[in-house]
């Protein structure tokens, strides 16, 4: 099935007809403080900022580059089959060498129902120096911004499942292509959130690649408004926190999430609190009876 077959498969879930996010066509060398503030930082909605990451960051972290980084490690990842948002999670043990070879090599991939993805792994950051720093976040932050950068890295037809953030996301596209289908937060009840966990993450309980059943088991959710971006190579996508979305991949992509909160939410109860449940998570003492995104879940949750 090629991808805009699936994305339009994905879209049947929903009665309302897809809109458009907003978007701005910018040079990243040129995007200031105050402009990405005013046009970005305060917009309550997605913003698709198309050539928003500065041609010399695309140039060091190139497909060449990466591989040229990641050349011949042999620590181990932990990298999803499929995707671990709804149902089972599947993690599969692999060097950092063999995945890098897999994703080099699309005749490794022949034949495979789901791709291996690299999402949300400390493993992974530790093979990467400070990903804010080397983009250079610090010119657009205002002051006192906590900044957390998760790195995703896969093949094409790798997808995120339906999940909303409960930070802000500044999203870069370093290369490859996604498109992205999101749901405001005011359509959290029609999203049916899961009880599987994972940190600073709502996850939903529905499958968007199943929409037949969808239709069936989660009727309230043709009431949703989906809103569709396609990220390419150099884009940035702002994603406000609370927004839904789901994320399929059309071609091999390195992507990286920055997860942002201003001063007076890094230091209220929300983010402590996602941090004091990630600490009893790993513990055993949270998180565990209806399963999580990071330890194996042969059986679907809920």
């Amino acid at each position: 099935m090629d991808h805009s077959r699936v994305i339009a498969s994905v879209l049947s879930n929903f009665d309302t007809p897809p809109r458009s996010c907003g978007v701005l066509q910018i040079d990243g060398s040129a995007l200031a403080r105050r402009s990405f503030r005013e046009e970005i930082l305060r917009s309550k909605r997605p913003v698709h900022v198309k050539g928003g990451i500065p041609q010399r960051h695309l140039d060091r972290w190139s497909l060449d580059g990466l591989a040229e980084r990641l050349q011949g490690r042999e620590e181990p990842l932990w990298v999803i089959r499929g995707h671990a948002e709804q149902g089972g999670t599947n993690l599969v043990e692999i060097s950092v060498k063999d995945y890098l070879s897999y994703l080099l090599h699309p005749q490794e991939r022949a034949g495979e129902g789901e791709p291996l993805y690299v999402t949300i792994s400390k493993e992974f950051m530790d093979l990467l120096p400070r990903m804010d720093r080397e983009f250079e976040l610090d010119r657009l932050l205002p002051f006192l911004y906590s900044c957390d950068a998760f790195a995703f890295l896969g093949p094409e037809k790798t997808v995120t499942g339906l999940h909303a953030d409960t930070y802000h996301s500044l999203f870069y596209q370093v290369w490859g292509n996604k498109t992205f289908v999101l749901l405001p937060p005011t359509n959290g009840p029609n999203v049916y959130v899961s009880r599987k966990y994972e940190w600073s993450t709502r996850l939903s309980r529905v499958n968007l690649g199943s929409p037949e059943y969808n239709r069936r088991q989660y009727p309230r959710l043709r009431e949703a408004t989906p809103f569709v971006a396609e990220v390419g190579t150099g884009d940035m996508l702002w994603i406000p926190v609370g927004w839904f979305h789901y994320v399929n991949a059309t071609e091999p992509s390195f992507s990286i999430s920055f997860f942002l909160a201003n001063f007076y939410r890094t230091i209220t109860y929300p983010v402590w609190e996602n941090w004091i449940k990630a600490g009893l998570h790993r513990m055993g003492l949270y998180g565990r009876r209806n399963g999580c995104t990071c330890h194996p879940m042969s059986v679907p949750a809920e």
